[in-house]
Order: structure tokens, then C-alpha cells, then sequence
């Protein structure tokens, strides 16, 4: 069974980290996968790991907004490929639907983010009316998102799908801690508006008042990198508060830290949050999503946009080391159904039961 594996780009990302752990978890002796990115090389670690697993990576070469040119190269390279099912994620499913429509093949797309806030209403549209053809199957990230995304597409039941985050379970070791002094919160994801980390910076300011060796790491890049910086230097607060940019280790910087935050005002289920966990740590979060499927025992969750919740909550963590570790073994509990090769399982599962012709068999 041939697979085509689709991103827009490899940045730090959600959609991005999820479809690199899927691509390399196959079991390549059920499933031929290769991946394509809409936009040229970036040196990103997800692309290192995809060629090093052995996966071809092919380029489409996009650049800037929508590009009739980058949709007649993807027409071509998939027309080489001839995959039985076409995986796509973010906005790259708009891409490949003319080639799916036109060809035996289906579309899987997973659905990375809250039903609706995803796409604008037209576009909405024709994801629906692509499942109501038998063309494409929707694939959430939680079990209510599945509910939520049944209802907003209009869809049956069967064409729908679950399927958990994949983690990679044996890149984390929780309880290898650095030592450290004070407190460390950290957050790792795309740097906008909608993470919305700027609400963690201006925490930080009481929660130094009453914890002054307490820090703030935030991992990644985005739009909103530059502005962080600049509200850094603005708030004075250069020696509590790090922007190291992307991360090739993640599992580095988080076993060197104590809680997760997540300030975003929409989420599907944030993968970064469940390495977050994997490492052992608890975690402060906003109700967004289906991050409540996996903050629960293990952390607290605070209304989104809530500069007051959040910071009472970090202080609240920040000086109880008790907590703090009673949190962090229900973490590691937690995130055990949510291994890389349960859910690469699922997804060959799915291939297999929407692939064209398997009716006919």
C-alpha cells in the first residue's frame, strides 16, 4: 500500500512534529510512504529524521501565497507516486484535492486543530462535501474534536476517525532532571498569536515578585518570535525569560525544566504538550481544544486569555514542590496511550480500510 505523506512546511509544529513521528513509526513492510512539503528544504530536525529513518522527501518548491504553479508540481509528483491514499495535513489538503478527485485514490486529512477554526466557511465546504463523496476521511486528534467535527462537517459517523497524538515514548527519561535552582517553566510550539505567548511573558512579571529565581523558556519560532523578544527587553525581563529559538532536542530542554504552559486560544491536542508530559512534567493550560483529554490529575487548566488564572497558577506550582511532583508521575501515566507505534498502527489501519478497491475485496 503506497502512502503519500503531505505537510505545507517542516517547522516547529505540531502538524509538522505528528506527521514526521508517523512517517518514520510505519510499518514499512505494510505501508510504502513518502513524504512531500509544499515549501522548499529548511534544514528543519524533522526532516533529518524522516531521510535518516530512510524516507524520500520531495520538495514542491512553494513560495509565498496560493501558487497554480505549486499545484501542477504536486500533480506531477504524485502522478509519479500513484499512492493509494494521500495523507495531508494543515492547509496542504487544498493542494491535493484535484489529484485525488481525478485519480483511485483517497484522502485522509487530520484535523490538527479545533473543527472550524481550521479553515474559513468555504473551505469548510469542501472537506465536507470531499467526505460525502467517499473521497476523503476526516482523522481528529481527540475524541471530542471527533464529536465537534462530525457535527461542523455534517458527516456519517464512518467517516470519521480518531487517532491519538503519537509520542516516541524512548526519547524521554522523566526524572533525569538537571539540577537547578528555582523554578523553570517552558513551553515549545509555533511562535503566534493564537499560542498566544506573550500572556506567559507578562506572567512572569508578579511571579517574580514572589519567586525571583524562577525562569521562562520558550522553544520554537514564529511570526510572533521578534515581538516576544522585543516585549522581553520592553518588560526587563532578559535574565528570567529565554527564547532559544528552534530545537533540535527538545526532550533536552524539557528535562531541564519543572511545568509546561499553554496559554493557545485554540488547540486540537498539542503534541508538544504530550512530550511535555512524557518528560515528566506537569502542566498549567488553557481549556482549549481536547487539551482537557490530557490535562487532567496531571496539571490544571485555567479559561483562555486569563493573565489573573495563569499567573496564580504558576505561582501556586512554583512553590509546591509537592505538587509539582505529584503532577508529574500522573503525566507520565497519562501519555502511555498515546506511544508513536499504537498510533502508526491506527493510521495503517485506517489506509487499509478506506484504500480504494478494499470494498471490492
Amino acid at each position: 500500500m503506497k502512502v503519500a505523506i503531505i505537510v505545507p512546511v517542516f517547522c516547529t509544529g505540531g502538524a509538522e512534529n505528528m506527521a514526521a513521528q508517523l512517517a518514520v513509526h510505519l510499518d514499512k513492510s505494510k505501508v510504502d510512504v513518502e513524504v512531500i512539503s509544499m515549501y522548499p528544504r529548511q534544514g528543519h530536525p524533522f526532516e533529518k529524521k524522516i531521510e535518516e529513518a530512510g524516507i524520500p522527501i520531495h520538495y514542491m518548491d512553494k513560495k509565498g501565497h496560493a501558487s497554480l504553479g505549486t499545484m501542477i508540481r504536486l500533480w506531477k509528483c504524485l502522478s509519479r507516486m500513484k499512492p493509494d491514499v494521500v495523507h495531508t495535513h494543515i492547509y496542504a489538503t487544498f493542494y491535493a484535492i484535484p489529484w485525488v478527485l481525478t485519480h483511485k485514490a483517497v484522502q485522509v486529512h487530520t484535523i490538527h486543530s479545533c473543527p472550524g477554526n481550521e479553515f474559513s466557511g468555504a473551505l469548510d465546504k469542501v472537506l465536507s462535501g470531499m467526505s460525502k463523496m467517499g473521497k476523503m476521511v476526516l482523522v481528529a486528534v481527540s475524541e471530542k474534536n471527533r464529536e465537534l467535527a462530525r457535527k461542523h462537517y455534517g458527516i456519517s459517523q464512518e467517516r470519521s476517525c480518531f487517532v491519538n497524538n503519537p509520542v516516541d515514548l524512548d526519547r524521554f527519561r522523566p526524572g533525569e532532571t538537571a539540577g537547578h535552582k528555582g523554578v523553570t517553566f517552558i513551553n515549545v510550539g509555533r511562535q503566534d498569536n493564537n499560542k498566544n505567548q506573550a500572556m506567559a511573558v507578562r506572567a512572569m512579571q508578579r511571579v517574580l515578585c514572589r519567586v525571583p529565581d524562577a525562569r521562562l523558556v520558550l522553544v520554537g519560532s514564529g511570526p510572533c518570535h521578534d515581538e516576544l523578544k522585543q516585549m522581553v527587553r520592553q518588560l526587563a525581563l532578559e535574565n528570567a525569560v529565554a527564547l532559544p529559538g528552534e530545537c533540535s532536542d527538545p526532550e533536552r530542554l524539557l528535562a531541564e525544566a519543572d511545568v509546561y504552559l499553554s496559554t493557545s486560544f485554540n488547540e486540537g491536542l498539542p503534541l508538544s504538550m504530550l512530550e511535555a508530559e512524557a518528560a515528566g512534567l506537569p502542566v498549567i493550560a488553557t481549556r482549549a481544544g481536547g487539551v482537557g483529554d490530557i490535562v487532567r490529575e496531571n496539571g490544571v487548566l485555567i479559561p483562555p486569555g486569563d493573565q489573573e488564572a495563569l499567573e496564580t497558577q504558576m505561582l501556586r506550582f512554583a512553590e509546591d514542590p509537592q505538587l509539582r511532583r505529584h503532577c508529574a508521575a500522573a503525566s507520565v501515566e497519562i501519555v502511555k496511550q498515546f506511544d508513536a507505534n499504537a498510533c502508526a498502527e491506527r493510521y495503517t489501519q485506517i489506509y487499509e480500510q478506506f484504500r480504494p478497491g478494499k470494498q471490492a475485496e
